[in-house]
């Protein structure tokens, strides 16, 4: 956000740019920090709700992300 003596406060960038994509790495990682089991379910949720379709895209690579990275997390507590 910046200031604007005239207006307030503003955001740099209210809307996406075009091109810019998520970092799915990073999206992955920090959904699964925060949220656990719940992360792959939200990164789903994420990817229908998407306001276009690339969008929805990386956000199917974030729930495939998780979905990798939870794997061997699910598997041990199954047996565990």
């Amino acid at each position: 956000m910046a200031h604007n003596k005239t207006r307030g406060f503003q955001m740099l960038y209210p809307l996406r740019p075009r091109g810019l994509r998520l970092g799915v790495d990073f999206e992955a990682a920090t959904l699964f920090s925060n949220l656990g089991a719940d992360a792959y379910r939200v990164a789903r949720q994420r990817a229908e709700e998407a306001s276009d379709d690339d969008l929805a895209k990386d956000w199917s690579r974030v729930a495939a992300a998780i979905a990798r990275k939870s794997k061997p997390s699910l598997l041990a507590a199954m047996f565990h």
